[in-house]
């Protein structure tokens, strides 16, 4: 990756997997997502919404000029991007409930819909993930004897029943993290939403910056779907805590072309915090 680096390469991946209309929320601390969807916005999906949860607020910079890419959706400065600004109790009146403000009324015939969806798509990290998709953000160790505390769940699992497309990511790809079992369950993954019969039906990929796995329909469990460019399968197999299952054909992930980085570089990332 001699060109670009890992970050760059997993905000065109995810530039490319949006689509225009999709509405999409993402954590606190997401400059990677940030990217993606400012990038998706200003190329192929104007209509894109990015809901920042912290703040409450639908961003696009479709027509807007970008000084520095945001870290944080807790930033109060990103409200010069916003379209819309609201309290946190009314997300869901503005972002996406069947029947909009008729679904709040009394006596609604919307509200007994199984149709509810938050986001199209929603990234979420982790301290670990394991082989079913199930990441941890609360901490390692056991109930009573944490030997590390991490953020915690933050209402992760207010989302995790109504969304269409969840993508676990890592940011780093090693064995402390892709684990056979995590600690603890702050997003669930494959086999707890299919085993609860959640709405949603867990992530459709774990995302590192080495490789993509999505699930096996036959018992739920990750399978080696493409790689990044230049990195082994080899690779994949010794960094990661659980045996690597690969799918009948193991993609390589295109690299991000010019344009794309000229995009990514001159008009969404210009102080270069994808680069560092």
């Amino acid at each position: 990756m001699s060109d670009y680096t890992w970050k760059e390469m997993m905000a065109v991946l995810f530039a490319r997997e949006i689509k225009d209309g999709d509405r999409i929320t993402a954590g606190a601390h997401t400059e990677i997502f940030f990217a993606a969807t400012m990038m998706a916005q200003k190329t192929h999906a104007p209509n894109v919404k990015l809901q920042l949860g912290g703040t409450c607020f639908l961003c696009n910079v479709t027509d807007q000029e970008i000084d520095e890419l945001p870290v944080s959706s807790t930033s109060y400065s990103l409200l010069k991007y916003a379209e819309t600004v609201h309290d946190h109790p009314e997300t869901f009146l503005f972002y996406c409930p069947p029947g909009r403000e008729k679904y709040y009324e009394e006596g609604s015939p919307y509200r007994n819909t199984n149709h509810f969806w938050f986001a199209d798509k929603f990234f979420v990290g982790g301290i670990q993930v394991d082989k079913y998709g199930n990441a941890n953000m609360i901490g390692l160790g056991k109930p009573g004897n944490i030997t590390f505390r991490g953020p915690g769940s933050i209402g992760i699992n207010d989302i995790a029943n109504s969304v269409r497309d969840a993508y676990v990511f890592l940011t780093a790809h090693d064995r402390r993290r892709l684990v056979e079992k995590v600690d603890f369950v702050s997003f669930p993954g494959k086999k707890i939403s299919r085993e609860v019969g959640f709405l949603s039906k867990g992530p459709k990929w774990i995302v590192t910056p080495k490789a993509i796995f999505d699930f096996d329909p036959a018992d739920d469990a990750a399978r080696l779907k493409a790689l990044f460019p230049g990195v082994s399968l080899d690779e994949v197999k010794a960094n990661t805590g659980f045996d690597v299952r690969a799918g009948a054909k193991v993609e390589v992930i295109d690299p991000p072309n010019r344009d794309e980085l000229e995009i990514l570089r001159s008009e969404i990332d210009r102080t270069g915090l994808l680069r560092r």
